[in-house]
Protein backbone atom coordinates (compact mmCIF):
# COMPACT_ATOMS: atom_id res chain seq x y z
CA UNK A 1 0.00 0.00 0.00
CA UNK A 2 1.30 3.48 -0.87
CA UNK A 3 1.92 6.04 1.87
CA UNK A 4 0.71 9.52 2.71
CA UNK A 5 3.32 11.95 4.06
CA UNK A 6 1.52 13.42 7.06
CA UNK A 7 4.49 15.60 8.01
CA UNK A 8 4.40 17.27 4.61
CA UNK A 9 0.70 17.94 5.20
CA UNK A 10 1.40 19.54 8.58
CA UNK A 11 4.12 21.76 7.15
CA UNK A 12 1.94 22.87 4.24
CA UNK A 13 -1.05 23.60 6.47
CA UNK A 14 1.12 25.53 8.94
CA UNK A 15 2.65 27.57 6.15
CA UNK A 16 -0.68 28.53 4.65
CA UNK A 17 -3.03 28.72 7.65
CA UNK A 18 -0.83 28.92 10.76
CA UNK A 19 0.11 26.68 13.72
CA UNK A 20 -3.39 26.50 15.24
CA UNK A 21 -4.76 25.06 12.02
CA UNK A 22 -1.88 22.62 11.83
CA UNK A 23 -2.69 21.42 15.37
CA UNK A 24 -6.33 20.78 14.45
CA UNK A 25 -5.30 18.85 11.35
CA UNK A 26 -2.67 16.84 13.21
CA UNK A 27 -5.13 15.66 15.89
CA UNK A 28 -7.53 14.41 13.24
CA UNK A 29 -4.92 12.58 11.18
CA UNK A 30 -3.56 10.95 14.33
CA UNK A 31 -7.10 9.83 15.15
CA UNK A 32 -7.44 8.35 11.66
CA UNK A 33 -4.35 6.27 12.43
CA UNK A 34 -5.78 5.35 15.84
CA UNK A 35 -9.02 4.08 14.34
CA UNK A 36 -7.09 2.16 11.71
CA UNK A 37 -5.04 0.53 14.48
CA UNK A 38 -8.13 -0.22 16.57
CA UNK A 39 -9.87 -1.97 13.69
CA UNK A 40 -6.74 -3.99 12.89
CA UNK A 41 -6.38 -5.01 16.54
CA UNK A 42 -10.00 -6.16 16.83
CA UNK A 43 -9.77 -8.14 13.62
CA UNK A 44 -6.46 -9.78 14.60
CA UNK A 45 -7.98 -10.79 17.95
CA UNK A 46 -10.98 -12.19 16.12
CA UNK A 47 -8.76 -14.37 13.93
CA UNK A 48 -6.72 -15.49 16.95
CA UNK A 49 -9.81 -16.38 19.00
CA UNK A 50 -11.28 -18.39 16.14
CA UNK A 51 -8.09 -20.37 15.55
CA UNK A 52 -7.73 -21.05 19.28
CA UNK A 53 -11.34 -22.19 19.63
CA UNK A 54 -11.06 -24.49 16.60
CA UNK A 55 -7.81 -26.11 17.77
CA UNK A 56 -8.80 -26.42 21.42
CA UNK A 57 -12.45 -27.41 21.26
CA UNK A 58 -13.40 -28.55 17.76
CA UNK A 59 -10.74 -31.18 16.98
CA UNK A 60 -12.87 -34.10 18.15
CA UNK A 61 -16.25 -32.52 17.39
CA UNK A 62 -17.72 -32.99 13.92
CA UNK A 63 -20.32 -30.22 14.20
CA UNK A 64 -21.45 -27.62 16.71
CA UNK A 65 -24.47 -29.81 17.43
CA UNK A 66 -22.16 -32.46 18.90
CA UNK A 67 -21.34 -30.02 21.69
CA UNK A 68 -24.68 -30.96 23.22
CA UNK A 69 -23.70 -34.63 23.51
CA UNK A 70 -19.94 -34.72 24.13
CA UNK A 71 -19.13 -33.19 27.53
CA UNK A 72 -21.84 -30.69 26.65
CA UNK A 73 -21.51 -28.27 29.55
CA UNK A 74 -17.79 -27.64 29.11
CA UNK A 75 -18.01 -27.26 25.34
CA UNK A 76 -21.11 -25.08 25.41
CA UNK A 77 -19.53 -22.74 27.94
CA UNK A 78 -16.40 -22.47 25.81
CA UNK A 79 -18.56 -21.82 22.75
CA UNK A 80 -20.57 -19.14 24.53
CA UNK A 81 -17.39 -17.38 25.69
CA UNK A 82 -16.04 -17.48 22.14
CA UNK A 83 -19.25 -16.01 20.68
CA UNK A 84 -19.31 -13.16 23.22
CA UNK A 85 -15.64 -12.28 22.63
CA UNK A 86 -15.82 -12.62 18.85
CA UNK A 87 -19.00 -10.55 18.78
CA UNK A 88 -17.33 -7.80 20.79
CA UNK A 89 -14.33 -7.72 18.47
CA UNK A 90 -16.54 -7.80 15.38
CA UNK A 91 -18.56 -4.77 16.50
CA UNK A 92 -15.37 -3.03 17.68
CA UNK A 93 -13.75 -3.45 14.27
CA UNK A 94 -16.92 -2.36 12.47
CA UNK A 95 -17.31 0.74 14.62
CA UNK A 96 -13.71 1.85 14.11
CA UNK A 97 -13.97 1.46 10.33
CA UNK A 98 -17.32 3.25 10.29
CA UNK A 99 -15.83 6.19 12.23
CA UNK A 100 -12.98 6.70 9.76
CA UNK A 101 -14.75 8.73 7.02
CA UNK A 102 -16.07 11.44 9.34
CA UNK A 103 -12.77 11.74 11.22
CA UNK A 104 -10.91 11.92 7.92
CA UNK A 105 -13.40 14.52 6.67
CA UNK A 106 -12.51 16.66 9.71
CA UNK A 107 -8.83 16.38 8.75
CA UNK A 108 -9.58 17.57 5.21
CA UNK A 109 -11.87 20.32 6.48
CA UNK A 110 -9.19 21.77 8.75
CA UNK A 111 -6.30 21.16 6.34
CA UNK A 112 -8.09 23.20 3.67
CA UNK A 113 -9.02 26.01 6.10
CA UNK A 114 -12.77 25.63 5.64
CA UNK A 115 -13.39 26.43 9.32
CA UNK A 116 -11.74 29.85 8.83
CA UNK A 117 -14.35 30.99 6.32
CA UNK A 118 -17.31 33.22 7.14
CA UNK A 119 -19.75 30.41 6.32
CA UNK A 120 -17.89 27.76 8.36
CA UNK A 121 -19.90 24.80 9.60
CA UNK A 122 -20.81 24.51 13.28
CA UNK A 123 -18.69 21.84 14.94
CA UNK A 124 -21.59 19.37 15.20
CA UNK A 125 -22.19 19.62 11.43
CA UNK A 126 -18.66 18.71 10.33
CA UNK A 127 -19.50 15.38 8.71
CA UNK A 128 -18.38 13.93 5.43
CA UNK A 129 -21.39 14.94 3.27
CA UNK A 130 -21.30 18.54 4.48
CA UNK A 131 -17.53 18.74 4.11
CA UNK A 132 -17.96 17.52 0.53
CA UNK A 133 -20.55 20.25 -0.08
CA UNK A 134 -18.20 22.88 1.35
CA UNK A 135 -15.30 21.70 -0.81
CA UNK A 136 -17.43 21.86 -3.96
CA UNK A 137 -17.76 25.60 -3.37
CA UNK A 138 -14.01 26.09 -2.87
CA UNK A 139 -12.10 27.26 -5.98
CA UNK A 140 -8.84 25.99 -4.49
CA UNK A 141 -9.95 22.61 -3.13
CA UNK A 142 -13.02 21.50 -5.10
CA UNK A 143 -11.00 18.70 -6.73
CA UNK A 144 -11.05 16.89 -3.37
CA UNK A 145 -14.85 16.82 -3.16
CA UNK A 146 -15.67 13.82 -5.34
CA UNK A 147 -12.90 11.51 -4.01
CA UNK A 148 -13.99 12.35 -0.47
CA UNK A 149 -17.65 11.65 -1.30
CA UNK A 150 -16.64 8.29 -2.76
CA UNK A 151 -15.19 7.21 0.58
CA UNK A 152 -18.74 6.36 1.68
CA UNK A 153 -19.73 4.40 -1.40
CA UNK A 154 -20.28 0.83 -2.52
CA UNK A 155 -22.34 -2.10 -1.33
CA UNK A 156 -19.68 -3.15 1.14
CA UNK A 157 -19.84 0.21 2.87
CA UNK A 158 -23.65 0.13 3.04
CA UNK A 159 -23.61 -3.25 4.75
CA UNK A 160 -20.89 -2.25 7.21
CA UNK A 161 -22.63 1.05 8.02
CA UNK A 162 -25.92 -0.76 8.57
CA UNK A 163 -24.28 -3.22 10.98
CA UNK A 164 -22.76 -0.31 12.91
CA UNK A 165 -25.90 1.83 13.07
CA UNK A 166 -28.24 -1.07 13.84
CA UNK A 167 -25.95 -2.25 16.65
CA UNK A 168 -25.55 1.27 18.03
CA UNK A 169 -29.12 2.48 17.91
CA UNK A 170 -31.47 -0.51 17.96
CA UNK A 171 -30.15 -4.02 18.53
CA UNK A 172 -26.76 -5.66 18.21
CA UNK A 173 -26.15 -7.52 14.97
CA UNK A 174 -24.81 -10.71 16.47
CA UNK A 175 -21.91 -12.82 15.36
CA UNK A 176 -22.65 -16.51 14.78
CA UNK A 177 -20.53 -19.53 13.88
CA UNK A 178 -22.08 -20.88 10.69
CA UNK A 179 -21.56 -24.44 9.44
CA UNK A 180 -21.85 -25.50 5.81
CA UNK A 181 -22.91 -29.13 5.61
CA UNK A 182 -23.10 -29.17 1.79
CA UNK A 183 -19.35 -29.24 1.22
CA UNK A 184 -19.58 -26.31 -1.21
CA UNK A 185 -17.52 -23.96 0.95
CA UNK A 186 -13.77 -24.19 1.51
CA UNK A 187 -14.11 -23.94 5.29
CA UNK A 188 -16.95 -25.81 6.93
CA UNK A 189 -17.22 -23.29 9.77
CA UNK A 190 -17.32 -19.55 9.22
CA UNK A 191 -17.90 -16.66 11.62
CA UNK A 192 -20.71 -14.51 10.25
CA UNK A 193 -22.79 -11.49 11.15
CA UNK A 194 -26.45 -12.48 11.15
CA UNK A 195 -29.01 -11.29 8.61
CA UNK A 196 -31.09 -8.25 9.59
CA UNK A 197 -33.25 -5.42 8.30
CA UNK A 198 -32.34 -1.75 8.65
CA UNK A 199 -34.22 1.26 7.26
CA UNK A 200 -36.42 -0.99 5.09
CA UNK A 201 -33.40 -2.74 3.54
CA UNK A 202 -32.59 -6.42 4.02
CA UNK A 203 -28.98 -7.42 4.66
CA UNK A 204 -28.04 -11.09 4.34
CA UNK A 205 -25.78 -12.99 6.70
CA UNK A 206 -22.16 -12.41 5.70
CA UNK A 207 -18.81 -13.72 6.84
CA UNK A 208 -17.04 -11.28 9.13
CA UNK A 209 -13.96 -11.54 6.92
CA UNK A 210 -15.91 -10.53 3.80
CA UNK A 211 -17.56 -7.68 5.69
CA UNK A 212 -14.35 -6.21 7.09
CA UNK A 213 -11.39 -6.93 4.84
CA UNK A 214 -12.55 -5.36 1.54
CA UNK A 215 -13.78 -2.20 3.27
CA UNK A 216 -10.62 -1.90 5.33
CA UNK A 217 -8.37 -1.95 2.26
CA UNK A 218 -10.71 0.25 0.23
CA UNK A 219 -10.82 2.87 2.99
CA UNK A 220 -7.06 2.81 3.55
CA UNK A 221 -6.33 3.23 -0.16
CA UNK A 222 -8.89 6.02 -0.50
CA UNK A 223 -7.52 7.92 2.49
CA UNK A 224 -3.93 7.67 1.27
CA UNK A 225 -4.90 8.75 -2.26
CA UNK A 226 -6.87 11.76 -1.01
CA UNK A 227 -4.10 12.65 1.44
CA UNK A 228 -1.57 12.75 -1.38
CA UNK A 229 -3.96 14.82 -3.52
CA UNK A 230 -4.38 17.18 -0.57
CA UNK A 231 -0.63 17.70 -0.36
CA UNK A 232 -0.40 18.37 -4.09
CA UNK A 233 -3.27 20.83 -3.96
CA UNK A 234 -1.80 22.67 -0.97
CA UNK A 235 1.52 22.98 -2.81
CA UNK A 236 -0.15 24.29 -5.96
CA UNK A 237 -2.11 26.89 -4.00
CA UNK A 238 0.98 27.96 -2.06
CA UNK A 239 2.83 28.90 -5.26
Amino acid sequence: MQSWNHFATYALVKSRFGPAQEALTRKCTLSVNDRKGFSSYHYAELVRLTKTFESRYMKNVRTILDMHTQDGTRLRQAFERYIVKSGAHTIGAVQSLHALPDIFAHAIYFATGQNLLANALPDHDIKLPKVVAALKKSPSFNSLAKPLADVQSGEGWKHLAAVCNMSKHRSVVRAALNEDWTGSRENMRQLQVESFEHNSHSFPAMSVKDLLEPEYYRLMNSIVSIGNNLNSTLRENAA
